[in-house]
């Protein structure tokens, strides 16, 4: 739920001390090396939230300052079911906190229209299916990132059905685009907001990897994201979502067909001789030198982000995932007492 990588070759005129490190160099160093949670203020947050990714259990180890934990993800059949058997990962935390099974459809529209469609059994047999693997968690969260806008009805329903049949004991909780304006789809926040216990904003790929370059997660972006879901969302159900992942991108893109008119230019430009054998025609390797952008996340960037949400009233944040980031992300942040 995100700084391009420039190389600076810094250059430090006049004399050096007799052990080659002037004053001012050391001072940079010490600058340029110091945890900026170090420098900063505390910041508390009610509800602190995180995603385990399943396979990546020994990511985490049980002092992290989370209220929530979030497995990611139950597995959804082509058929409309949930396979496999999931429970709370079986490790000690000095403090409490609520374990939360993600139900995730990332990509299948097909399937999302199969599955809302309350005409049809699978839809019940879907929401028994995730009451039953909810037995052993405290709450569910829904990642359904491929809701048609023609399904949105659809879906509302779905949703507060799913709300009633896990009960009062049970939170529910909904995953959601980032948005800075209301669109008529499926992610209509006030829609949601009205069904859900909580709202996870996923306040990142702001630039993707089909996009040009560019933040995962600017911060004036966050701000217009964050202002636009107070809006909608109550205080006390809205997660603003930080990434902890960053994104490269290349400038050229090799992996596509290629004209023979265009090989006979690489091969006279690049001196090239051409193999060939029978079984799989002809073929040549060669080099070329390619440009590489990189936007990431470091703890400068996760405290200015927690910062600008802190400074706005909002009090639950939520990060994506455990394991991506740099070490030492968790100091500096406290949260209040479940």
């Amino acid at each position: 739920m995100k700084k391009c990588i420039v190389l600076l070759l810094v250059l430090i005129s006049g004399c050096s001390s007799l052990n080659g490190v002037s004053h001012t160099q050391e001072t940079v160093l010490a600058q340029s090396t110091q945890n900026p949670y170090q420098i900063a203020d505390n910041l508390e947050f009610s509800e602190v939230w995180a995603y385990l990714m399943k396979g990546e259990e020994d990511k985490i180890k049980g002092d992290e300052p989370i209220t929530d934990l979030c497995y990611f993800s139950a597995k959804v059949s082509g058929k409309g079911q949930i396979t496999g058997d999931y429970a709370p990962l079986d490790i000690t935390f000095n403090h409490k906190i609520r374990h939360h099974i993600v139900i995730a459809v990332l990509d299948n529209y097909a399937l999302m229209h199969f599955i809302l469609n309350p005409d049809l059994p699978v839809r019940k047999k879907f929401i028994n299916d995730i009451c039953t693997v909810a037995s052993k968690f405290d709450g569910v969260q829904i990642d359904f990132e491929s809701v048609a806008s023609s399904d949105a009805a659809w879906f509302f329903s779905f949703l507060a059905e799913l709300r009633y049949a896990l009960g009062k004991d049970k939170m529910l909780s909904i995953a959601l685009p980032a948005r800075r304006t209301r669109i008529a789809d499926a992610y209509d926040y006030p829609s949601i907001a009205a069904v859900a216990d909580r709202v996870i904003i996923m306040a990142y790929d702001q630039h993707w990897s089909g996009s040009n370059p560019g933040p995962i997660a600017g911060l004036s972006w966050c701000r217009e994201v964050a202002e636009f879901a107070k809006c909608f969302i109550p205080k006390e159900k809205l997660i603003m979502g930080l990434p902890l992942y960053g994104r490269a991108w290349q400038d050229k893109n090799f992996n596509k067909s290629v004209h023979y008119k265009h090989v006979e230019e690489i091969i006279k430009t690049s001196n090239i001789q051409p193999h060939y054998d029978p079984e799989n025609g002809a073929y040549f390797e060669y080099e070329e030198k390619v440009k590489v952008c990189v936007y990431f996340t470091d703890q400068r960037a996760i405290y200015d982000r927690l910062k600008l949400y802190s400074s706005m009233s909002i009090d639950n944040v939520a990060f994506w995932r455990i394991g991506q980031g740099p070490k030492g992300i968790w100091q500096g942040i406290s949260t209040k007492s479940l």
